[in-house]
């Protein structure tokens, strides 16, 4: 007797998920947000591919160029939502994994060429990302996470966030860092090893000084990443850029990132290209030192602290300045902490600011 090969796509065709509807399985698929994933689900069928697309969510991690990890697959907690753990399994063991040998047989496009400055620091896997992300023109929803930059003479142990006023272009940068962080009881909270030196030395400071500039760096290379991006995604309502480490985030969200988009997209070619390649540098440099600042709504009391600002384009009230830098996302405690600190600051120690440049 004759037996009957059956082709992959008519394979996945016999799998149960097969018999639902596609708005069924996109909302099964839409708890799938993480990017890798979704790149696996959409070569089961062209049926597949087509729904995958539809998401209104998308994750993903950016690995560095040449990272040990870039092949690493990560998903969010899905159990944490509500989703059934029997139902994912099967969904991923069923429709996912056992298709993968496709990948032999698929025709992947070129990716898309990504602007030196991002391209020198992230290699063919996230220019792939990029270039399936762009499919996506329903996506609603954009997060991406990067990994904390590695800078030379910088300790990971510092303990510092930054916080960025910017819309197509950034205006105003603010690095915060603290030796330590305790509560009202004197219970400590976090601390980099010099919690007991309130007093700024020379090298401390350099070092600080240091630290926030190749932060700023890294908020350039970001802020131009974000606009690559959302350039290519006519729905999309919020997007946030941020890090493993917790540092800072870029975020955009309603109107301010209509506007954004509006004045990204409207531009012509040659503009677009001399922006991403644009020298940027501060207009002014002013810092501060605070032996010890008390925090009255959190509650914390912060020991010394270093303040950096950075204005791009000249000088701004910089409290308007960091009132205004973040627009969509929402901070977690230790967020909303260095917040306060840096109005704190700028409300009652702004005569204690020197200009650096």
């Amino acid at each position: 007797m004759k037996t009957i090969v059956k082709s992959p796509e008519e394979d996945a065709y016999d799998s149960p998920l097969s018999s639902l509807p596609d708005e069924i399985i996109l909302q099964i698929i839409n708890k799938l947000i993480d990017l890798k994933t979704l790149c696996f689900c959409s070569l089961v069928s062209r049926r597949f591919s087509s729904i995958v697309l539809q998401v209104d969510s998308v994750s993903f991690t950016a690995p560095l160029l040449n990272s040990p990890t870039s092949d690493k697959i990560t998903s969010g907690d899905v159990d944490g939502d509500g989703f059934p753990t029997k139902l994912f399994r099967f969904l991923i063991n069923g429709v996912v994994f056992k298709p993968l040998y496709l990948l032999r047989r698929m025709i992947v496009a070129p990716s898309k060429p990504l602007p030196p400055i991002i391209s020198s620091f992230y290699g063919q896997s996230f220019r792939s990302a990029v270039t399936f992300l762009s499919k996506f023109k329903g996506v609603k929803s954009l997060h991406i996470e990067l990994p904390c930059s590695s800078h030379r003479g910088i300790d990971n142990r510092c303990l510092f966030k930054w916080k960025v006023k910017f819309g197509n272009r950034i205006e105003s940068f603010f690095f915060l860092s603290p030796n330590s962080i305790s509560d009202s009881d004197e219970f400590h909270v976090n601390g980099n090893g010099d919690e007991q030196d309130m007093d700024l030395s020379n090298d401390l400071f350099r070092q600080k000084v240091h630290i926030a500039f190749q932060c700023l760096k890294d908020v350039i290379l970001r802020h131009r990443m974000l606009l690559y991006i959302i350039k290519d995604l006519p729905m999309l309502e919020e997007a946030s850029i941020t890090d493993s480490g917790r540092r800072g985030r870029l975020s955009l969200s309603g109107e301010k990132l209509a506007e954004v988009k509006k004045g990204w997209v409207s531009s012509a070619m040659e503009t677009l290209k001399s922006e991403m390649n644009r020298i940027e540098v501060p207009a002014s440099v002013s810092q501060c030192h605070i032996p010890v600042l008390d925090m009255p709504v959190s509650g914390y009391v912060m020991k010394g602290v270093t303040l950096v600002v950075m204005e791009m384009n000249g000088l701004h009230d910089e409290k308007d300045s960091l009132m205004s830098s973040e627009d969509g996302g929402s901070e977690d405690k230790e967020e909303a902490a260095y917040t306060e600190a840096v109005m704190e600051i700028l409300e009652k120690h702004k005569d204690r600011m020197k200009v650096l440049l």
